[in-house]
C-alpha cells in the first residue's frame, strides 16, 4: 500500500511540474515581458528573475558581442543588489512593438540619480526571456 501511495504522489508531482511548465511556455512574448516589467516595477526580485531563462543572456549595451550577465542566478544578484541601492527605482513604458517572438520596449527609469530612458530589445523563447539588449 505504502509503495502504491509514493506512486501516486510521484505520478500527482510530475504532472503538477508539467502543468505549471507548460503554463510558462503557454504565456506569449507580450505577457512574458508584461511581467518583467511588472515585477520589476514591485522589485520582486524573484518574480523577476523567474521570467528570465536558466542560461538567459543580458547584454548592457546594443551591439555588444558577449553579454555582460549570463544566467537567472547572475541576473538575480546583479538586479537585486540595484534593486537594493534604488529602491524608488522605477520604470515607465513609454512605447511598446511585438514582431514575432520580440518585445521591443521604450522606457523612462527614474528612481536613480539621474532619470534616462531607454530600449530595451526582448527576445522571447517558450515562454521565457532568452536574450535582452539595451540601446541608451
Amino acid at each position: 500500500m505504502k509503495v502504491m501511495v509514493s506512486k501516486v504522489i510521484t505520478l500527482g508531482v510530475l504532472v503538477l511540474t508539467c502543468l505549471v511548465s507548460k503554463a510558462q511556455n503557454e504565456k506569449t512574448p507580450l505577457e512574458v515581458v508584461q511581467m518583467q516589467l511588472d515585477t520589476y516595477n514591485a522589485q520582486d526580485i524573484d518574480g523577476f528573475a523567474s521570467v528570465f531563462a536558466e542560461d538567459a543572456e543580458v547584454f548592457i549595451n546594443l551591439g555588444d558581442s558577449s553579454a555582460t550577465f549570463v544566467g537567472r542566478e547572475e541576473i538575480k544578484e546583479r538586479y537585486g543588489e540595484m534593486f537594493r541601492e534604488n529602491p524608488t527605482n522605477k520604470s515607465t513604458l513609454m512605447g511598446r512593438m511585438v514582431q514575432g517572438n520580440f518585445v521591443i520596449d521604450h522606457e523612462y527609469i527614474t528612481g536613480r540619480s539621474n532619470p534616462f530612458k531607454l530600449i530595451a530589445i526582448y527576445e522571447v523563447r517558450n515562454g521565457f526571456i532568452q536574450r535582452c539588449w539595451f540601446a541608451r
